[in-house]
C-alpha cells in the first residue's frame, strides 16, 4: 500500500464512532495474527542491538525498505542497515510465498515443482532452498558427552549444481565413481554431527572426530583401526569400544553403533528422492535431515524465528 493511501486511513480514524473503531481494531488484529512473515520481521526489529558490520552499539533510525522493513544507520562506520541484514532471509523476495515454501521443503518436494506450484523461478526455488538450509548446517553441536557412536558413510561423488565439471564426464559403466566419505558422529539424546571429508584417512577423521570428544565419554565405533589411533593419541580420558561385527553387535547390552547405522540408512533412503545431490551440498542435506528429526511438520514459524537468529 502506498504511503498516501495509508495517511488517509489514518487521518480517518479521530472520526470514527466507537463501534466502527473497534471492528477497525478487529480487522487489524486478524490481519496482523495471520501475517506470520511480518510478525517474524518485527518480532527480530525488537532484538536488533548493534551494528552487523562493525557490532557497534550505537545506531540511529534511517527510513524503511521498500517491503516496509526498519532501516538503520551505525553512528560509527555509516553503513545502512536492517533488521535482516546478514541473515538468510536477508534480500529474499516474495516473502508471502515463503511459509508454503518451507512447507514443500517439510515434504521434500522437488524443486521443479516447488516452481511450479509457487510460480516462481527454477533458479529462485534453489537459492531459497540453499537460503533456508544455511541456519541448520550452522547449529552442528561442537562437542558430546555420554556415549558416543561414530562411522563413516560413503556416496558417490557427484557435481551435480556445477556449472563447470573439475573432470572429464565419464560414459555410462566406464569405471568406478569415487566416493565422498561422511563421518556421522551421534550423543546418546539425539544429538548429530557430521563432516564431509575429501578422502577416508586417518588425518580427516580425526580432524572431525577429536574436537566433539570429551573427559569421560565413550566412543563406539566399528573395527576401523584409525579410531584406535586416534585416542591413544588424544590427551584426553575417555574409553573407547570397538564394536566387531564377528564378536557381536553390542557391549555389555549398552556399547554399540545401531543408532548411528540407523540414522545413515534412513538418511540415505530419504535422500533418494532427489534424485543425486551434488558433493558441494551434502552437508546442508545432512542439516536438514537432522534439522526434521525433532520438529513437528507445521513449524514453518519457527523455521523462519531461527532463520533470522542466524
Amino acid at each position: 500500500m502506498k504511503n498516501i493511501e495509508l495517511d488517509v486511513i489514518l487521518q480517518a480514524i479521530p472520526s470514527l464512532s466507537y463501534v466502527d473503531t473497534k471492528r477497525l481494531n478487529n480487522t487489524v488484529k486478524l490481519k496482523l495474527d495471520s501475517d506470520v512473515v511480518g510478525k517474524v520481521i518485527a518480532d527480530r526489529e525488537d532484538c536488533v542491538s548493534e551494528c552487523p558490520h562493525c557490532n557497534e552499539l550505537e545506531f540511529i533510525k534511517h527510513g524503511v525498505t521498500a517491503k516496509g522493513i526498519q532501516r538503520y544507520k551505525c553512528k560509527s562506520c555509516s553503513k545502512t542497515f536492517c533488521s535482516l541484514t546478514e541473515t538468510p532471509l536477508y534480500r529474499m523476495r516474495k516473502e508471502d510465498k515463503w511459509l508454503e515454501y518451507i512447507s514443500m521443503m517439510w515434504e521434500g518436494v522437488a524443486l521443479r515443482k516447488i516452481a511450479k506450484v509457487l510460480n516462481i523461478n527454477l533458479r529462485t526455488a534453489f537459492f531459497w532452498r540453499h537460503r533456508f538450509l544455511q541456519m541448520p548446517d550452522k547449529n552442528k553441536p561442537t562437542s558430546f558427552t555420554g556415549i558416543i557412536e561414530a562411522d563413516e558413510a560413503f556416496l558417490p561423488e557427484s557435481f551435480k549444481g556445477k556449472r563447470v565439471m573439475p573432470r572429464e564426464p565419464r560414459k555410462r559403466g566406464g569405471g568406478k565413481v569415487p566416493l565422498v566419505p561422511i563421518l556421522i558422529s551421534y550423543q546418546r539424546g539425539d544429538r548429530f554431527s557430521y563432516e564431509v571429508m575429501k578422502k577416508n584417512t586417518k588425518e580427516n577423521l580425526s580432524n572431525a572426530i577429536s574436537p566433539l570428544l570429551t573427559e569421560g565419554c565413550c566412543l563406539c565405533t566399528d573395527g576401523n583401526l584409525s579410531y584406535k589411533s586416534i585416542v591413544k593419541e588424544l590427551n584426553v580420558n575417555l574409553d573407547h569400544k570397538r564394536i566387531i561385527a564377528q564378536d557381536g553387535r553390542v557391549i555389555d547390552g549398552v556399547y554399540h553403533i545401531q543408532h548411528v547405522n540407523g540414522f545413515i540408512s534412513l538418511w540415505k533412503e530419504w535422500l533418494d528422492r532427489f534424485r543425486g545431490v551434488g558433493t558441494a551440498y551434502l552437508s546442508r542435506y545432512l542439516a536438514w535431515y537432522i534439522w526434521m528429526q525433532d520438529k513437528s511438520y507445521g513449524e514453518e514459524d519457527r523455521w523462519l524465528r531461527e532463520a533470522v537468529q542466524s
